[in-house]
């Protein structure tokens, strides 16, 4: 692992893995330390740095980064020094960045719920009290019911106000949570450093050549650790702009990567999935991302191919950040780790040891993370060629007494006509480890006709037991399935 790249950052920049060429950045004889390029992006706006003319817009087309320094030396001033944890209760980009400055200039920590109802909030807040996170405070931008003893803040800018440029949070301290939401409802928390989240943001920036002049549309809300990186901190500390709002149908979309002259997309398998049919307007597209969930290859070639844009799959978790890419529009057909992740595969099982990783979570002696995935290298000769991803590790199930995989009914499901999609589910039965199979199905078919249609696929145990059809499979803001919903669905009609 190339660990030192966490201690000293070169803002020299070399093609990526994928061959997608970086623009070029100023380039210095002397390496640049984490603690110092910290205290650089802490020091102030872009325009303080380099007093460029007109002021660089943080959020496209309305607030600059002086706005954003501003805000931030606002929220400072707002949170009690008897606050050490803020709930971050809003999905305002700008609102996001400064609250992070601020975090690190003041020494308080951000707690970045999953969801802002009411319910998920009070799942959050009684697994903060659980843990012993005494959270008092949030931000917020808009009315929302807070659970009792909770205090709302809206922050208001300090024009003209520095805020301290000497970090008062520990570099590898914890200062941001991050909650998930889960299948079962049962929030998780994951903690980051701020060498966790800023090195990695520095990382991706110079990876992908992110810069001044990028403008970023992003569909995924800043909550998400993927929204959070892409769309919150890479710009911040590359002083690319970013879009305000969440883009979710395919006109709006179409409409915000055509009206803000976007270089840069930041989407889920969703969004590729509804803009499959889209002919997008926009020549300044160069690269585009996409994470959360596997990507449909037809959909993201079809979205090449109408774009001509560079698209790199993401491969990473909330607890892990980003541990691998690829690029099939440059041949890659296997995921790349980067190059400051160490990774092995042990029994089909893929682990991997990285500087991204969250410090609380469970690792081996030698500090390797299982991801909970399945893999095969691609090349048994070239393990530097990557490996390709197979299923998760508890999508093996017993049914009947015989293994089924979860990811391969799903895809033989995905092959049959009329289907577009598919999410395949197990329940147990109580009985050991035995379960039952269900399958929602998002297509122009019927149940009869499907169970039929898959009845020479799949071997009789692996057919699901319960088949539904619709014409939308639930999804989460993040592009992921809503698998609460999912669920509820079958118990419903039982």
């Amino acid at each position: 692992m190339n660990s030192n790249f966490f201690n000293t950052l070169s803002p020299r920049c070399a093609c990526n893995s994928s061959g997608i060429p970086h623009k070029p950045t100023k380039n210095h004889n002397q390496p640049v330390s984490f603690s110092e390029r910290l205290t650089t992006i802490l020091a102030g706006p872009p325009t303080h740095r380099e007093s460029a003319q007109p002021k660089p817009n943080f959020i496209i087309g309305s607030h600059t980064y002086e706005d954003i320094y501003d805000l931030a030396a606002g929220i400072g001033a707002a949170i009690s020094p008897l606050d050490s944890t803020v709930c971050l209760c809003t999905q305002n980009k700008g609102i996001f960045a400064a609250a992070l400055l601020a975090s690190l200039s003041y020494g308080f920590t951000l707690v970045l719920p999953y969801a802002y109802s009411e319910q998920a909030l009070k799942e959050v807040f009684t697994r903060l009290n659980r843990d012993d996170i005494k959270t008092r405070t949030a931000i917020i931008d808009r009315p929302m019911k807070l659970p009792q003893g909770v205090s709302a803040i809206h922050p208001l800018p300090r024009p003209h106000t520095a805020i301290p440029t000497t970090p008062a949070i520990l570099p590898d301290a914890e200062f941001c949570h991050f909650f998930t939401g889960g299948s079962t409802g049962k929030p998780k928390i994951w903690s980051k450093t701020p060498r966790n989240l800023f090195a990695e943001a520095f990382y991706l920036s110079q990876k992908f050549g992110i810069s001044a002049s990028d403008r970023i549309v992003a569909c995924v809300p800043p909550f998400h650790l993927y929204g959070f990186t892409f769309a919150v901190l890479l710009p911040l500390v590359s002083s690319a702009s970013v879009a305000a709002d969440i883009y979710t149908y395919p006109e709006e979309i179409r409409t915000a990567l055509a009206d803000y002259n976007a270089s840069v997309f930041i989407g889920a398998p969703m969004h590729y999935r509804v803009l499959r049919e889209s002919a997008i307007a926009s020549e300044s597209l160069r690269l585009a991302f996409s994470s959360t969930g596997k990507l449909d290859k037809a959909d993201g070639l079809r979205f090449q191919k109408h774009t001509g844009a560079d698209l790199v799959e993401i491969y990473g978790s909330t607890e892990t950040g980003v541990i691998a890419s690829r690029c099939r529009a440059m041949g890659d057909r296997a995921f790349k780790p980067l190059d400051v992740v160490d990774w092995k595969i042990h029994h089909q099982g893929l682990y991997v040891r990285s500087p991204f990783i969250a410090p609380g979570i469970e690792k081996s002696a030698d500090g390797f993370f299982s991801m909970g995935d399945r893999v095969r290298l691609c090349s048994e000769d070239d393990p530097k060629a990557g490996f390709e991803l197979i299923g998760r590790a508890d999508g093996i199930v017993k049914v009947g007494g015989k293994r089924a995989d979860l990811e391969e009914i799903r895809q033989k499901i995905k092959q049959t006509p009329d289907v577009e999609d598919a999410v395949v589910i197990a329940h147990p039965t109580g009985r050991g480890r035995e379960n039952t199979i269900s399958a929602l199905v998002q297509g122009d078919i019927d149940s009869i006709q499907l169970r039929k249609a898959i009845s020479t696929l799949l071997e009789p145990y692996a057919i699901p037991r319960q088949i539904k059809t619709t014409s939308a499979i639930p999804m989460l803001p993040t592009g992921k399935y809503d698998r609460k919903a999912i669920e509820v669905l079958f118990f419903r009609s039982k």
